[in-house]
């Protein structure tokens, strides 16, 4: 593993930690996604199971759909859902509720 990438994964993992202290409050509704969440990355991150789990909380959403290039997904809206998306490399691209 080379120092760039060693470098490159603390940087990711210590902006994650510190952004987790500036969230804004929870949906009010158990489970509803809180589409006022806004998180921006310096660096977009591996959408990894532990990624979309911390962001499936962090949006207060019951459930989490991760979209990726090519696949079908149905059209209908789910207050309750949080929607990722990421490319062909598995990168986060957006995440919104829906």
């Amino acid at each position: 593993m080379s120092t760039f990438t060693v470098v490159k994964g603390a940087a990711l993992a210590a902006y994650v930690a510190i952004s987790a202290f500036s969230l804004p409050s929870m949906a009010a509704e158990d489970g509803l996604c809180n589409k006022n969440m806004a998180i921006n990355y310096f660096l977009a991150p591996e959408a990894t199971p532990e990624l979309v789990e911390w962001l499936r909380h962090a949006y207060g959403a019951r459930e989490v759909r991760v979209e990726r290039p090519g696949e079908a997904f149905t059209k209908e809206f789910n207050a309750f859902r949080l929607r990722v998306l990421v490319d062909e490399e598995n990168v986060l691209i957006k995440q919104m509720c829906g």
